[in-house]
């Protein structure tokens, strides 16, 4: 049953206006198969960046149907999980923090992540508008969803420790590559008798 984005309270399907409030219900409908929601609800869920994740968003529906469709973000593949944690996807962010410690797959997992990001983000939003609804009373459904959505400004902390670790690993093994090569080619030399 879809709810009214103005007040909150459940109304009936395809209708206009809300029986409650008597709001008009906006006609762009993100996702009408499963529940209605409106891009106000996204855009107060997202918070700052509504405008890239709605264009992005619109390729995932069509004629009523939510599919998946290849998108590009630039961020989930840069920043992987660090992005996943700063959009609040927890449960990705493990996943994707877990397959950054396998080097093997790790260049695969960045390609995927920026083919994929944008839709993960967009499933994550629309399950999470879905599930508040079923919480919510009377309350208006878009000051929580801006509580509920958003970002996580801590992350940048993490970004930023996380990326120190990256660059002393690979300090690190240089410092261990360029060693063992000054040790075995030039610093043991090998006598040579005649």
């Amino acid at each position: 049953m879809p709810f009214c984005p103005h007040c909150g309270k459940a109304m009936e399907m395809g209708s206009v206006f809300c029986p409650h409030c008597g709001k008009e219900i906006a006609p762009f409908v993100i996702d009408p198969s499963n529940e209605m929601i409106i891009e106000e609800e996204f855009r107060a869920f997202i918070g700052e960046k509504a405008d890239y994740y709605l264009n992005k968003f619109r390729f995932f529906w069509d004629k009523g149907t939510t599919s998946f469709a290849v998108t590009w973000n630039w961020s989930a593949f840069f920043l992987g999980f660090i992005w996943m944690l700063y959009r609040k996807m927890y449960l990705w962010a493990l996943v994707a923090f877990l397959i950054a410690l396998t080097p093997i797959s790790f260049p695969l997992a960045m390609i995927g992540w920026g083919i994929i990001g944008n839709y993960l983000y967009f499933l994550h939003a629309r399950n999470k508008i879905i599930e508040n609804r079923s919480r919510q009373g009377t309350t208006p459904i878009a000051l929580s969803l801006s509580d509920l959505g958003g970002v996580n400004r801590w992350v940048w902390y993490i970004g930023f420790i996380f990326f120190l670790f990256l660059l002393f690993i690979v300090v690190l093994g240089f410092f261990i590559f360029f060693h063992f090569i000054n040790y075995t080619f030039l610093g043991n030399p090998q006598s040579i008798e005649i």
